[in-house]
């Protein structure tokens, strides 16, 4: 018979014989087991269930026990059988389509009662399942019994079930979900609570903590990083866990974090990660839509846990925490050995750097920096919600210093941004035959439809612009991989003047009301919206000017204005295309709605640097044109920008 240990705090036996390699066992603070280098085999805790026991003896002994008492209630997953144990939790294996209903609905029985095993088989397998489970819940035995929640043993089977509470388990007696599913992703935990016993159990310490950890994230949450540090589970938005981000808030004290494989000491010193950096987390290259190439980014989603390509990075340095005085309590992943969790927020102080994950062959000459959004400096973030001295001093350095800007506080309501978006992309979601009828002619040239090649903008820069004497600009050395609809922003307009006033004034082209129902409507009422906030920002600027507050609205009568949808596709040729090539505006404003896959950049005027624009929540980017730079004798900054879309 083998050897047992008992741990009589935890009424659970463990078999030495399961645990190979982890002998001699040592006993560690309430009830615990761990081995000689501290990471914990068990947890603390014992089953509350009435009549709880410690069974020892061989292993057929144990079942031959268990079955006879089964109907009494006496057994849990702390007395189960070795085989059968995983420290007080419940496993159900399921496929992972069912993941959202489960967050939002709970684990309910499919007839009459829900089905678990009480460790997770070697060849990851659930009995009564035909095939492995692509996803397992981590049920807390102690949780559940405290509710009064039973569960009955068939020792035959080797299987548990329970009806749960009026048939359901809700995620609060969830203690983890794990991807099971085949390829790199698997054994990403989708769900951590903080009060799965791990999470103390697996505490890093001394040399255990690594040196360097990545955090992993997307477009919409840069800025809201960079202000504030890392935040568990602060703005959720990937498809998996964003619909529970209240849930996650509630449940999950810690930031998701990986450590790299490769020694990180050159980004100390280099303005760039050194050559072969992208092996350090990277997974299957991604394949591009009609491609038979594939791209290699610096960091793959497998490997950090998420469902789609994260945008950016941050390298979080744990040794310059030491040197602070912060004490990081780490705890490594029982799933993967490169996840770790920090328990609470990661203050920007640690921040050693924050990445564009761009493909790791992105010529230089496409790449630009994450600049702090705090610093005010490259893309100021102005709320015209503050009051009108302040508002009017930071629109002053806007103007004049950058040309560039975000805006939050326009007034503009969610909902109809929501609307807009959605016909923006069924619009470019219609059949070609539909976006054929509506493309740009000579009778109208500037309202209707183009697509790829219909518009180069590469190096349509003003001084280029003025020597090319109305002629196409010359060295263009990549071409626009864009479509675009270009419609009229402020139908009620009667322009006066000559030919470009007449093709500027003519009706937006649109798709017919039984192709794209209700189009025509959002559009209009979205260009309302966005001419009211364009005559505010320019009764603002009148006053940066020194003029009078109304000095602009004289130019406005009979304006000229459009309203333009965009769609990039994904570059397939670094050297020969982008999304838009480097240009100003020729205009007198600009008021740009950006989605959350990023790639607006901006060459500031300072130091000749390209820096991202990343997306702000409810935000628009405004920026100065050519005219209106004309017009304050380039004292408002007209500046370069471009899209280079990697998506």
């Amino acid at each position: 018979m083998p050897s047992v240990t008992a741990a009589m705090a935890g009424l659970r036996v463990v078999l030495e014989d399961e645990f190979p390699g982890l002998s001699p066992m040592t006993r560690g603070g309430s009830g615990d087991l761990h081995s000689p280098c501290g990471s914990a085999v068990g947890s603390a805790g014992g089953a509350s269930g009435t009549g709880s026991s410690i069974m020892m003896g061989s292993q057929s002994q144990l079942s031959e026990s268990k079955n006879s008492a089964r109907t009494a209630g006496m057994y849990s997953a702390f007395t189960a059988p070795p085989r059968y144990r995983n420290s007080g939790t419940f496993v159900h294996g399921t496929k992972f389509r069912h993941f959202k209903s489960i967050m939002e609905k709970g684990l309910k029985a499919a007839k009459s009662e829900i089905f678990m095993i009480d460790e997770v088989r070697r060849d990851g397998r659930v009995p009564g399942l035909k095939d492995p489970p692509e996803m397992l819940i981590f049920i807390d035995e102690n949780k559940a019994r405290s509710q009064r929640m039973d569960f009955e043993y068939d020792a035959q089977q080797g299987t548990w079930k329970t009806k749960g509470i009026a048939g359901v388990i809700r995620p609060w007696f969830f203690q983890k979900i794990v991807d099971q599913r085949r390829g790199p992703g698997k054994g990403n935990v989708l769900f951590q609570s903080r009060e799965d016993p791990l999470m103390q159990a697996n505490l890093m310490k001394g040399t255990q903590k690594p040196q360097y950890l990545i955090h992993a994230t997307f477009w919409e949450n840069v800025v809201g990083i960079m202000k504030e540090g890392i935040l568990p589970a602060k703005n959720p938005t990937s498809d998996t866990r964003g619909p529970f981000r209240e849930l996650l808030q509630g449940a999950e004290s810690h930031v998701y974090t990986v450590r790299p494989a490769l020694k990180m000491e050159a980004w100390v010193t280099e303005d760039r990660p050194p050559v072969g950096i992208h092996g350090m987390l990277s997974a299957e290259p991604e394949a591009l839509p009609e491609d038979s190439e594939a791209v290699s980014y610096m960091i793959e989603k497998e490997t950090v846990g998420l469902d789609r390509r994260p945008d950016a990075f941050i390298v979080i340095d744990i040794q310059r925490a030491e040197e602070l005085g912060l004490d990081l309590d780490m705890v490594l992943s029982a799933e993967r050995a490169e996840t770790v969790f920090v328990q609470g927020r990661i203050p920007t102080e640690l921040f050693l750097k924050v990445e564009h994950n761009c493909p790791i062959n992105l010529p230089d000459s496409l790449k630009a920096n994450i600049v702090d959004p705090r610093s005010f400096q490259d893309i100021p973030i102005i709320d015209l919600q503050q009051d009108e001295a302040t508002l009017v001093e930071q629109l002053r350095y806007a103007c004049e210093d950058v040309g560039f800007m975000q805006i939050t506080g326009h007034g503009v309501s969610e909902e109809l941004q929501a609307r807009h978006r959605d016909f923006h992309k069924r619009f470019f979601q219609l059949p070609d035959e539909v976006k054929e009828r509506l493309k740009l002619n000579e009778d109208s040239p500037v309202r209707g439809w183009f697509g790829r090649g219909g518009e180069d903008l590469d190096n349509v820069l003003q001084d280029k612009v003025d020597k090319a004497g109305g002629q196409k600009v010359a060295q263009q050395s990549r071409k626009d991989c864009k479509e675009a609809l270009d419609t009229n922003g402020v139908p009620w307009s009667k322009p006066n003047g000559h030919y470009v006033a007449s093709i500027f004034g003519k009706p937006s082209r649109l798709p017919e009301e039984e192709e794209l129902a209700g189009f025509k409507g959002v559009l209009e009422e979205y260009a309302a919206e966005m001419f009211k906030v364009a005559k505010r920002l320019l009764s603002l600027m009148a006053i940066v000017l020194g003029k009078d507050r109304d000095f602009f609205e004289q130019y406005l009568t009979n304006p000229v204005a459009t309203l333009r949808m965009l769609h990039y596709w994904p570059l397939k040729d670094f050297q020969t295309e982008i999304g838009v090539g480097e240009h100003t505006d020729y205009g007198l404003l600009t008021i740009l709605k950006q989605d959350e896959v990023g790639g607006l950049q901006v060459l500031n005027a300072r130091d000749s640097k390209w820096v991202h624009a990343c997306p702000v929540a409810n935000a628009f980017v405004v920026n100065i044109g050519d005219m209106l730079c004309r017009w304050t004798a380039h004292r408002f900054k007209s500046t370069v920008h471009r899209v280079v879309n990697t998506s």
